[in-house]
């Protein structure tokens, strides 16, 4: 039977160079997932999302997640099962260099999910969701959010409305919000990007129920 190594050690070359083209992070200057979906956002107006787009979109986060990103979890576990039952060095080393690639995979799947539908837009409510959302992107949030809590379409897409544009903005970003209304939402956003550049202003009404 003929020696499949280098067969093998090709393939195994070739999917970590997919691995890191989708996991890289945008600070080293090579965009990952998460800075390519925000160059589509920001490429885009500010468009209250309808409430078929945002069940949809919460349909695909909760696919994605209970899907792949559950099953690769437990992937990542196996593998370092695995590895720690093993007393080959050399078989050891290999394993830890698969369960790096397939945890990166993982966080990549994460950045997307969370781009699709904030998990915590659904699990917290709207103000402490964007206050997540606004601590993962590095920015400085301030909410003025109505005294009792939005009904649940009008908490969802006005959630995405606001997560959509907060994924379009610099780390350091000073970023105000202040949404009225129950059934017809209005909605404002002034951010200040770093750099001394002037505040933008942003509207948008949503009518919902």
């Amino acid at each position: 039977m003929p020696d499949s190594g280098p067969l093998q050690s090709g393939m195994s070359s070739s999917r970590r160079k997919r691995t890191s083209a989708l996991a890289r992070s945008p600070e080293n200057g090579n965009p990952g997932a998460m800075h390519r979906l925000a160059s589509l956002l920001r490429s885009s107006p500010l468009r209250p999302p309808g409430r078929a787009a945002a069940d949809l979109r919460y349909g695909l986060e909760r696919t994605l997640h209970d899907g792949a990103v559950t099953e690769i979890s437990a992937l990542t576990l196996e593998l370092g099962v695995i590895s720690a039952a093993t007393t080959d060095e050399d078989v050891r080393k290999r394993l830890a260099d698969a369960q790096h690639h397939v945890t990166s995979i993982l966080e990549a799947l994460r950045e997307v999910g969370s781009v699709i539908y904030p998990p915590v837009l659904a699990t917290t409510g709207l103000g402490p969701g964007l206050h997540a959302v606004a601590e993962g992107r590095g920015l400085r949030l301030r909410l003025d959010l109505p005294g009792t809590e939005l009904g649940a379409e009008a908490r969802s897409r006005t959630g995405l409305l606001i997560a959509d544009h907060l994924q379009t903005l610099r780390p350091g970003s000073v970023v105000r919000v202040r949404v009225r209304g129950r059934r017809l939402v209005r909605v404002r956003i002034t951010d200040r990007q770093p750099g001394g550049g002037l505040p933008r202003e942003r509207r948008a009404v949503l009518r919902c129920g």
